[in-house]
């Protein structure tokens, strides 16, 4: 069922079965836009009543597939909302043929400015989008950071563990083979982190409530070509 985060801001929660059979635990993110308006982000299968409770807050009236790996029940949450726009990443299409949807932009406000999106630039093939709600101080990602303390199976630890992500906040190893430009990478991770987030939720692991900011720009701090952090400087403009 629906889990309130805070005002305007709620997730749906549960585990996805991956190819061998792993578990993984998954969250989609709902957003209150303006007024009524909601955004479904990161969608996942639910039953007719986890449906209408979405509905019972408002009008889905946009659906994000936030990178080219979440998109598993966008058709699905289509189905359920004929009527929203659909948003997703430049390579979707070939991962769900047949879905039209609108080209997530690289940077900038969206719907009317109630959200910003930020592309993680350097890393095509997953074409990872982040998303700040500015009404709740929310960074909303999809897997740019994992914060998974509790494993539905052995094998999901062992793979959490391997990818250096087991237990804690941290980026998984295999971004290190999906980064082609490590530039631009740290380009945009430089980006997101001038927004004023406390909040962080990410479709893998535990939310992190508060002191978000600080603890993201630590576990980004890779991306700089170091693992010191102060390559990636706290903007000033917070």
């Amino acid at each position: 069922m629906l889990r309130t985060i805070t005002d305007d801001l709620w997730t749906l929660e549960r585990d996805i079965r991956l190819s061998g059979g792993m578990r993984m635990p998954a969250r989609a993110t709902i957003l209150r836009l303006t007024g009524d308006e909601l955004l479904v982000h990161s969608p996942l299968a639910m039953d007719d009543e986890t449906a209408r409770a979405i509905s019972r807050l408002g009008k889905v009236t946009s659906i994000v597939a936030p990178n080219c790996m979440h998109h598993l029940f966008l058709r699905d949450a289509i189905a359920r909302w004929p009527n929203a726009r659909v948003f997703g990443p430049a390579g979707l299409e070939r991962k769900s043929k047949g879905i039209l949807f609108d080209a997530l932009p690289s940077e900038g406000p969206i719907l009317d400015g109630t959200v910003a999106v930020r592309r993680i630039d350097g890393a095509p093939s997953l074409a990872e989008h982040v998303f700040f709600h500015p009404r709740s101080r929310t960074l909303v990602v999809s897997d740019l950071v994992f914060n998974v303390h509790a494993s539905p199976g052995l094998s999901l630890q062992f793979f959490l563990r391997l990818v250096g992500v087991w237990k804690k906040l941290g980026q998984s190893r295999v971004w290190k083979f999906l980064i082609k430009d490590r530039a631009a990478a740290a380009q945009s991770a430089r980006d997101l982190l001038l927004w004023d987030f406390d909040r962080l939720v990410m479709a893998h692991g535990d939310i992190v409530e508060a002191g978000a900011h600080a603890k993201l720009e630590s576990a980004l701090a890779w991306m700089g070509g170091s693992p010191v952090p102060p390559l990636l400087p706290r903007a000033s403009t917070r």
